[in-house]
């Protein structure tokens, strides 16, 4: 007799976003759903890149140009040379890819409920915090400069009643576009739970610093009421 299999219920389905699997980060309440994933812009990577490239550049150069102008060098003395700044290079390509792991690692998880806030503190370190969509009290943008226009990202921050209580969020891919979906989450959250929600009663506090103005999707942008 074959073993039937009862299939897992719809609250507690396996839900991905982005094709990523996430689900190893947070557990998911009855009913609750992934909404978005932020994980940093690749901007800022590109100075470690750059950095690292210079310097096994600069270091294979070295290995194999000074010998030529050193006497008395046997072909054996260049061959460990260059096999010395081969490691060194195979040090800092490792080097990189450490960096660009934590960079990576670090990660907002956005759900129907909650922001989960994933910090990669080391290689085999991390810490994970979460702030209810009931608490969400500010929003902050920061997009300033020409490269982050450019190349569309910022600083997001989002806080909660407690003073204490701050995610930060800096190399945020279209920082404007991931504030409004935060926005819109909590605004669907108090208006279905809102005997759970301690700020249903007023509206949610956003504030955005931009090279434009930027109207801000929900209450009243700051300075509303002068130009100038």
């Amino acid at each position: 007799m074959e073993p039937t299999i009862n299939p897992m219920p719809p609250q507690q389905q396996p839900q991905q976003s982005d094709g990523s699997d996430i689900n190893k980060f947070i557990v998911l309440q009855p009913g609750e759903r992934i909404l978005c994933q932020l994980k940093r812009h690749p901007f800022g990577l590109i100075g470690m890149y750059v950095s690292a490239g210079v310097i096994a550049a600069i270091i294979l150069g070295a290995a194999v140009a000074v010998p030529t102008f050193l006497t008395g060098v046997s072909q054996q003395m260049k061959l460990a040379m260059v096999f010395g700044a081969l490691i060194l290079i195979a040090l800092i390509m490792l080097y990189v890819y450490v960096g660009a792991y934590i960079y990576n690692g670090n990660r907002w998880i956005v759900t129907s409920d909650s922001i989960t806030q994933i910090v990669q503190v080391g290689l085999f370190s991390k810490q994970t915090s979460q702030l209810s969509l009931a608490n969400l009290e500010d929003v902050t943008v920061d997009q300033n400069g020409l490269l982050q226009s450019m190349f569309g990202f910022g600083t997001l921050r989002v806080e909660s009643a407690g003073a204490h209580d701050k995610f930060l969020f800096p190399f945020c891919p279209n920082p404007s576009d991931n504030a409004r979906k935060i926005i819109e989450a909590h605004e669907a959250y108090i208006s279905n739970k809102p005997e759970e929600t301690v700020t249903a009663n007023r509206p949610l506090a956003t504030t955005t610093q931009f090279n434009q103005p930027y109207q801000s999707p929900v209450g009243t942008p700051p300075n509303s009421g002068s130009q100038g």
